[in-house]
């Protein structure tokens, strides 16, 4: 018996149940076209960078050091935003307790790029330090930046919070609100320890009079119908949920924002892992890194890591809707995304490649960016 065949002896039903799903899944994520011939035409989709890094595979200075060599390489060429996640207490994605500090790094090497937070996880934070905050960064951006808020990723984070682990959905939006208004000049209300309560107008004034905002949504459809009713955009990934929910996601999302009265339709960032290469190695050179992430992930999640399982989740983003691969097969993948109700892409590229290989990839990435791609005063379509 093969290695792999004595693997699949030895798991339990409940796996190979799993691994038959993961199969059936590869399977359909190979609807994508083929990759054979020139690209095509790549949508008018904008193009970003994500950054939400497996922590072990670089250290810290060596990290830092290669976004910010990627921010300064995607301000020159013409890509959209910059998105920083926030994470606590671990190794996945845990270099980013603190999306605002990346975004004022950047801020200071950048002049045209724009400034995300792939989240703030909202019930962890006073509303009155996240205004302040990305104000401070506004100013220094010269009003690049905007948020995507979350409800918190895991209950160990919440050792930081202000309000219950299971209120932190209510938490979301109520802070969401307060944070616009204080963005906005409004002078609020908040209780002090000592019974007194205070007045609060936040300085220093952003220069943005508006703050632009999206939901972190992980594929939970209420999610995206409440983004929708709010007027808000949604920052979501194909890591959770495939190619035909997306669509179904977005649709709903587009029916909350129109059934809401909203103007316009909304905005909808996607983020997907983004290596593109023509070298005939790169499903080898991908392996280890996305084995090694993806194995994080499913910790995170409390899924198993068998080898067997992480072979199949592999080829399933390497056949899938990443941008994983050859220029035609990312171009493609392009199309489907806008085909799915994808107003930009954020391009994960730090999922534990070498800082050399991250910044190589990069070239080949900007080449998709399209000619006729959108201009700042007709980008974030929502706000």
């Amino acid at each position: 018996m093969s290695d792999i065949g004595e693997r699949l002896g030895q798991l339990t039903p409940e796996q190979r149940a799993a691994l038959r799903l993961r199969l059936r899944l590869r399977e359909r994520a190979r609807q994508v076209p083929a990759a054979d011939g020139p690209p095509d035409a790549v949508p008018r989709v904008r193009l970003s960078l994500y950054f939400f890094p497996q922590a072990r595979a670089l250290a810290a200075p060596d990290y830092y050091a290669m976004m910010l060599r990627a921010c300064e390489f995607a301000d020159e060429r013409g890509f959209h935003a910059a998105w920083f996640p926030e994470r606590h207490f671990v190794d996945f994605g845990g270099s980013h307790p603190n999306p605002s500090v990346l975004a004022a790094t950047v801020a200071a090497v950048t002049r045209r790029l724009r400034l995300r937070a792939g989240s703030v996880a909202a019930p962890l934070h006073h509303p009155v330090r996240i205004a302040e905050e990305w104000a401070v960064v506004d100013n220094i951006s010269g009003g690049r930046v905007g948020v995507s808020f979350a409800s918190g990723w895991h209950p160990d984070d919440f050792v930081l919070a202000r309000e219950p682990y299971d209120e932190r959905k209510k938490t979301l939006m109520r802070t969401v609100e307060q944070v616009r208004r204080l963005w906005a000049g409004e002078e609020l209300a908040f209780p002090g320890t000592a019974g007194t309560t205070a007045r609060v107008l936040t300085q220093p004034r952003p220069v943005q009079p508006e703050l632009p905002v999206w939901i972190t949504a992980a594929g939970h459809p209420e999610t995206f119908r409440a983004a929708g009713t709010a007027g808000y955009g949604v920052m979501t990934a194909l890591l959770g949920q495939t190619l035909p929910q997306l669509r179904e996601n977005v649709a709903r999302y587009r029916a909350a924002w129109r059934d809401a009265g909203h103007a316009g339709r909304g905005d909808v960032v996607v983020m997907t892992h983004a290596h593109v290469s023509d070298e005939p190695d790169v499903e080898d050179r991908l392996r280890p890194a996305l084995h090694d992430y993806l194995s994080s992930y499913r910790a995170q999640t409390g899924d198993g890591d068998e080898p067997v399982l992480l072979e199949a989740a592999f080829q399933d983003y390497l056949a899938g809707p990443s941008l994983l691969g050859t220029p035609a097969k990312a171009a493609r993948v392009l199309a489907r995304l806008a085909e799915a109700g994808a107003d930009e892409v954020g391009c994960l590229v730090d999922f534990g490649l070498p800082a050399g290989d991250v910044l190589a990839g990069l070239p080949r990435l900007a080449e998709l960016l399209p000619a006729d791609r959108p201009t700042p005063a007709d980008a974030d379509r929502s706000q």
